[in-house]
């Protein structure tokens, strides 16, 4: 084993059932965090201890359709819960498609410029 390897598995879908099996082959980072079919603060309650998770906004739901507003609080409410206590990474769930409104991109940087963190690495 390398601990300072740290491993990183991306799936997309509703993959809460194999979770634990990840955790034990030696998974640390969970991409994407997908809210289209798994809800990102249960997920970093029950697997939060073992697992950093990459992801949480939404590409197919809050992104393209969302307001601004909606963005914003989207990122403000996925960095209070699956960011507490470190090792998340956010970003969009996938590739930001053409469709997605500029001011909802502008809404996200912002956001997480204004409820980020992103100085602690040490929980990742």
């Amino acid at each position: 084993m390398r601990p300072d390897i740290k491993v990183a598995f991306h799936s997309d879908g509703k993959i809460d059932e194999i979770i634990p099996d990840l955790i034990e082959i030696g998974v640390d980072v969970l991409n994407p965090l997908q809210p289209e079919v798994m809800d990102p603060a249960a997920i970093k309650r029950e697997f939060g201890k073992d697992l950093a998770f990459w992801g949480g906004l939404g590409t197919q739901t809050t992104l393209p359709f969302g307001s601004a507003d909606e963005v914003r609080r989207t990122v403000r409410d996925l960095i209070a819960t699956v960011g507490a206590g470190g090792g998340f990474l956010i970003a969009p769930t996938h590739v930001v498609e053409p469709e997605v409104p500029w001011e909802n991109i502008t809404a996200y940087i912002e956001a997480v410029e204004s409820f980020g963190c992103c100085a602690d690495s040490s929980t990742f």
